[in-house]
Parts: C-alpha cells; structure tokens; sequence
C-alpha cells in the first residue's frame, strides 16, 4: 500500500516559466543598445526618478517592448509557479512528520510569494505602460520585493527537502 503523493506538475512548469523570465529579463540587457539596468533594478527602483531613469534608457536602447514582454511573461510565470508550490505543499502537508510541517510552510510561502510578487510586478507594468514612475508604486514594488524573494525560496528549498526527506525516509526493501 502507498501514502500520500506529492504533486509536483505544476511546480515544474513553474520553474520552466521561471526560465523563459530569466531569459527575457536577460535579453534586455543584451539585446539593448548602450542598456545596462534590467527588469531587476526596475524592480528594486524605489523612486518614481529612477524608474523614469530606467524606462527612458529602455526606450533610447530600443527595448521597452521588450520589458513588456518580459514583465507580462512574470505575471504569467506567478500565477504558474505560486499554484504549484501551493498544490506542491498542500500535497507534503497530507504526509506524516516533517513533511507534512514541510508542507505548511511551502503552501504559506506559496501564497505570501503570489501576493508580493503580483504586488510588484503589476505596479511595475503600470508604471511602465504609462512611461512615468510613481513614488507610491516604485516604493511599494520595492519594499515587497525582499518578501517575495524569501517567499520564492521558502517554496523552493521547501519542495527540494521536502522531496530530500521523503527519499530519505523511505523504508530500504532487501
């Protein structure tokens, strides 16, 4: 007889859609001329001048499209990534033990990383689409920015012990 299973399928796509955001995020650099801050520093702005600093050097290195790209693929990416950390830990939480206290804590970083993330990143989007950074919204995508991020490897780390443990735990058939 089998216990419980962990549901890792969405949390894959996650970390594949987490890929394609990298990559987009990258190219903007790349890929602009004479463009040296990406969607990272856009993130970390804090002020509405520094934003509008940032933007105006995406749109002289031909870029600003492509940030859009790039910021709608993350929003695509939380949604993907934040349901399956949430069904990856709801699915530890149904084990026994360290898994299922494992479980609690992916599920609620899960949550706590889709709140902030999508917190940031829309903020960003509006500032980006109407070219002009807001103090209000660069300071609020700033400050839940080092949340989301230690939400993000909560889940991350959280899944690979979780799996770690459970692998551990098994009993060895002779």
């Amino acid at each position: 007889m089998t216990g419980p299973k962990s549901d890792l399928r969405w949390w894959l796509w996650g970390l594949a859609a987490f890929a394609v955001v990298i990559a987009l995020s990258v190219s903007i650099t790349l890929f602009g001329n004479g463009v040296t801050w990406g969607i990272g520093e856009h993130q970390a702005a804090g002020s509405a001048a520094r934003v509008d600093e940032i933007q105006a050097q995406w749109r002289a290195g031909g870029v600003r499209n492509l940030a859009i790209v790039a910021m709608l693929g993350d929003l695509v990416f939380i949604g993907i990534y934040g349901w399956g950390s949430w069904r990856a830990g709801r699915s530890f939480m149904a084990m026994p033990g360290a898994l299922g206290l494992l479980g609690v804590l992916i599920a609620a970083s899960a949550v706590v990383f889709v709140l902030c993330d999508y917190t940031e990143t829309v903020l960003q989007m509006i500032q980006l689409l109407r070219e002009r950074g807001s103090d209000a919204m660069a300071g609020t995508a700033a400050a839940v920015r080092p949340i989301k991020s230690a939400a993000w490897v909560a889940t991350f780390l959280g899944v690979l012990a979780a799996l770690a443990i459970g692998r551990l735990g098994r009993p060895k058939l002779d």
